[in-house]
């Protein structure tokens, strides 16, 4: 940047009101992006608190996490973010844990060399104990065809029925993408999933071959962390740095409305009438986004891309029996085959304080049953799932959540999507429901649009300041 150009960017940053419609992870990242140039932020929020999924509540005395409770750890933004914050020291690295799946099987142990599911030995004796001998006898075919088979096949339900039959499809890989990402394996890319998976079975010539070759060293370090005192600490932390860049935070407000301007845009709230800005960023769930964008963004008049709403149910327990960890960090039920879609293990995956109580999360499908009995349903499929007594329960929470897609599905919809809402560099688009799930994707992806539109307000395409 040429320097006798910096007062003029000071001053047009000074000059130029973004705001941000929603105050979950990504709209409090893009907010805190433009802020922190000196750019005016007006942040509004529905509900009120900020956070979105990343949420927690006041349980038997504790604050617990309620939905979101970790993230996947990669070098880039997000722990770019966390030592911005001053958060490092307080990152909590997962323990290892094991994952379990439910079916018509019963209840038993994913092998630990696989991916998404997917067995490296077909005929491991966890691989056995849940899709049987004939099974694993099916799966080891794939290991018989010819050598020179090239993988190209980006459809994760195809690429493994037809390698490796349909009981590893069912009972293995299809519990782990819809009890995660709510999406059965045919919605799954796994060029996106599993990056080299394909260019392996090239290579070996057998899925369970190139499943081998894939998984990772044994010095791979966690791959998960959480922080210490729960996600809500970085919710805190975001928070508390807007409203040191005097970030305008506005909590149970809701946008009903925005329309374009001849020098931005116009947003209408119950409360007010015509705010106008230079540039807007949505970062709400999907069908806010929707009521709000249809006029402005071609390809959102057909059905929705997320997955439906789910459930959640967190269980506070005094239940030694949990104590030995007795089905690892989570069990993933085969679709259709359980009262519930997932139950989380919460104090298996992260560190625990012994007599510290468990805490257990159970996903449904999203019901309109009354508080207390969706907990009741949801405390005997923990019960059942976990295969032990919970003891006794010292305290509940029930939330409905969105879903949206993974990164990896198969979804050209929202590809073009997120393509044509990327084009207005007075608009942007961001969250889980436009480029996929997880709160390390959900920064970076946040970060980058918000850089692109900021970039617009204060540079000219020439690299030239903009004008006051």
């Amino acid at each position: 940047m040429d320097p006798s150009a910096a007062p003029d960017l000071i001053s047009q940053a000074r000059h130029a009101r973004v705001a941000v419609v929603g105050g979950g992870v990504a709209g409090l990242v893009a907010a805190l992006e433009c802020a922190k140039l000196g750019i005016r932020v007006t942040l509004f929020e529905a509900a009120d608190r900020l956070g979105g999924i990343v949420a927690s509540a006041e349980l038997d005395g504790r604050r617990i996490d309620v939905a979101a409770d970790g993230f996947r750890v990669a070098p880039g933004a997000l722990s770019e973010l966390i030592d911005e914050l001053g958060l490092t020291d307080a990152v909590v690295t997962a323990r290892e844990a094991e994952t379990w799946v439910a079916g018509g099987h019963g209840v038993a142990p994913l092998p630990d060399a696989s991916i998404l599911g997917i067995p490296a030995n077909p005929f491991d004796a966890r691989v056995r104990r849940i899709i049987g001998w004939s099974g694993a006898w099916r799966a080891y075919i794939d290991r018989l065809r010819p050598p020179l088979t090239i993988g190209a096949q980006r459809n994760l339900a195809a690429l493994v029925e037809s390698r490796m039959g349909s009981r590893v499809l069912e009972r293995m890989v299809a519990p782990l993408t819809f009890g995660i990402h709510g999406v059965p394996p045919e919605q799954v890319d796994v060029d996106r999933a599993a990056r080299g998976l394909n260019a392996a079975l090239t290579r070996t010539g057998s899925l369970s071959g190139a499943v081998a070759q894939q998984l990772p060293d044994g010095d791979a370090g966690p791959s998960r962390a959480t922080l210490y005192g729960g996600m809500s600490v970085f919710i805190d932390a975001l928070g508390q740095r807007l409203s040191e860049l005097e970030v305008d935070i506005r909590t149970e407000t809701e946008v009903t409305g925005v329309e374009r301007t001849a020098a931005g845009w116009s947003l209408t709230t119950a409360a007010e009438d015509g705010l106008d800005v230079d540039a807007v960023i949505v970062a709400t769930p999907e069908r806010p986004a929707r009521r709000l964008l249809v006029p402005h963004l071609p390809g959102l008049e057909g059905g929705m891309l997320s997955p439906d709403d789910v459930d959640v149910v967190t269980l506070v327990l005094d239940a030694p029996a949990l104590d030995a960890r007795p089905r690892g960090h989570a069990v993933y039920a085969v679709p259709g085959t359980a009262p519930a879609i997932a139950v989380v293990h919460a104090t298996a995956t992260w560190p625990r304080t012994e007599g510290d109580p468990h805490v257990v999360r159970v996903t449904t499908a999203a019901s309109d049953l009354r508080d207390g009995d969706a907990i009741a349903v949801s405390t005997g499929a923990a019960a059942q799932l976990l295969g032990v007594d919970l003891g006794t329960v010292r305290g509940t929470h029930r939330a409905r959540w969105p879903r949206s897609l993974p990164s990896s599905a198969l979804s050209p919809e929202r590809d073009e999507l997120r393509r044509a809402a990327r084009r207005d560099d007075r608009l942007g688009v961001v969250g889980a429901w436009i480029d996929g799930t997880g709160i390390t994707r959900v920064v970076a992806d946040a970060k980058d649009e918000a850089e692109r539109i900021r970039s617009a307000l204060l540079w000219h395409a020439d690299g030239t300041s903009a004008p006051t």
